[in-house]
Parts: C-alpha cells; sequence; structure tokens
C-alpha cells in the first residue's frame, strides 16, 4: 500500500488526476493536504505516474514513509483488506440487457424511418434526426457506449 500527500490543489481535483487504484482518503487533520491511499497495480504506480499526474496539474504530491516514527511498512500488515476491496473486478455494465434492446430498438426504427423517407419523401413525414448523442444523454452513458451497443460490440463502461 503506498501513500501520499499532495500539498497543493483542492480534494476534488486530486482526485480527478487518480487512477482507479489509488483514492482520496481525505485531508489531513491540520487541513494543509489531500491524503491519498493506493496499491501499485502494473504501471499505475504512486512514483511513476500518480505523482507525475499531478505535478502536470500543478498540484505538489509527496509520498508518507513515515507517520509520526511509525514506519508505514509496518503498518500494512494491518491494512492487507484495502488491496482486496480495491482491486478491479472487471468491466461494469453501463446498461443493461433491457436498455441495450432500447437503444437497439430505437436506433433500428429511426434508421427505417430515414429509409421509408429517402425511398418516398412526399407520402412520408420527415423523421427525428436521432443521433448516438441524443440516445446516450437519454440513457446517461458515453456516446461510445451507445455506439458499441449498436455495432453489437457490448455495453461496457471503458
Amino acid at each position: 500500500m503506498r501513500i501520499a500527500i499532495a500539498h497543493t490543489g483542492k480534494t476534488k481535483d486530486v482526485a480527478q488526476y487518480l487512477p482507479n487504484n489509488f483514492t482520496v482518503l481525505g485531508r489531513t487533520l491540520d487541513n494543509s493536504g489531500t491524503i491519498i491511499v493506493g496499491v501499485d497495480d502494473h504501471g499505475w504506480t504512486l512514483d511513476q505516474y500518480v505523482i507525475p499526474r499531478l505535478a502536470s496539474g500543478m498540484i505538489h504530491c509527496e509520498e508518507v514513509i513515515e507517520i509520526n516514527g511509525l514506519c508505514i511498512t509496518q503498518m500494512e500488515l494491518n491494512l492487507q483488506t484495502y488491496e482486496k476491496k480495491y482491486k478491479k473486478q472487471g468491466r461494469k455494465r453501463a446498461l443493461t440487457d433491457e436498455q441495450v434492446e432500447d437503444v437497439r430498438h430505437a436506433y433500428k426504427a429511426n434508421d427505417l424511418a430515414w429509409q421509408q423517407y429517402r425511398s418516398n419523401p412526399s407520402h412520408h413525414d420527415k423523421p427525428f434526426d436521432l443521433s448516438c448523442g441524443d440516445l446516450a444523454a437519454r440513457f446517461r452513458v458515453s456516446e461510445g457506449v451507445i455506439r458499441d451497443v449498436i455495432d453489437r460490440k457490448g455495453a461496457y463502461k471503458s
């Protein structure tokens, strides 16, 4: 487990720079910094990714080696559950199966309406111009998720 203190920047700003294997624990007792806790995972390490990434946003951060004379490595034995809790469990579903079918049905119905309109514009009303952005806003997901659903690649968050 790795612990660091971001001495500058708001807690919300610090959190936006962190990968999934690191999280903001809160503010220091004297409210002078933000406490960051996490585990190194593949290339997402504190010293080679998190600290330089925060520095790119003008946020000064340093790793904590000891707290009041107690070495951090001694504390790790008591905090092993943290690593298990924050390990990635795989991708999360962005949409339920029912929502996936709703997206596909709406897209297919709109596509069919446009085909009918193009074949004979005088007999059909101009259909609504449904875009991936419209569907993304309706289902509160990214346009990339909508495109994947339409292309039948799945319904997963990146």
